[in-house]
């Protein structure tokens, strides 16, 4: 993705090496701005380190009256479908089944079941909203030409065996 020079709006290659934020095409353009930036930058380098220190927090476990996802009570008629060993993430049916509010907080696994065993789908989370980008090595077979070449240890849960190739990990190379 490529981002518009915050100056002269042509393709920016560069951001600025204080807030990562602002973008620009070269370094004229990024003196030029510097008077109007200098404030921004400085509140934006804040934000960053708040949100990197919030991000690094582990979460507290969910309340397990209710389900995580969607914040209905459980009761006889609607009890929880499942919860995470790990976070404490807990869901309903309807969340079970509806893929976004399905998937805990963990950042390789999903209620105790690791994405790297799974075949690749769009909702597979990192636990902050991003994608899973791991190793995969599902349990299903597939054709010799997804694998690579020689077994390695799976950078998600160590186990030593053929992983997809980096193209095959993304759901969508399916």
């Amino acid at each position: 993705m490529t981002y518009p020079c915050s100056v002269c709006y042509a393709d920016a290659t560069l951001a600025c090496s204080g807030c990562k934020y602002q973008r620009y095409c070269s370094a004229e353009c990024q003196k030029y701005d510097w008077k109007t930036h200098k404030k921004g930058c400085k509140m934006q380098q804040i934000l960053n380190k708040f949100n990197d220190e919030h991000n690094a927090k582990p979460r507290g476990r969910p309340p397990t009256s209710c389900c995580t996802g969607c914040n209905v009570k459980f009761s006889e008629d609607d009890p929880c479908e499942d919860e995470c060993p790990t976070c404490g993430y807990v869901a309903c049916e309807s969340c079970i089944a509806d893929t976004s509010n399905g998937t805990c907080y963990c950042a390789g696994s999903n209620f105790g079941r690791n994405y790297c065993e799974m075949e690749p789908r769009w909702y597979h989370m990192d636990g902050n909203g991003k994608s899973y980008n791991g190793d995969r090595h599902p349990l299903d077979d597939y054709p010799e030409e997804v694998y690579e070449s020689d077994p390695r240890a799976c950078n998600n849960c160590g186990k030593v065996t053929k992983l997809f190739k980096k193209d095959y990990r993304r759901p969508t190379a399916y």
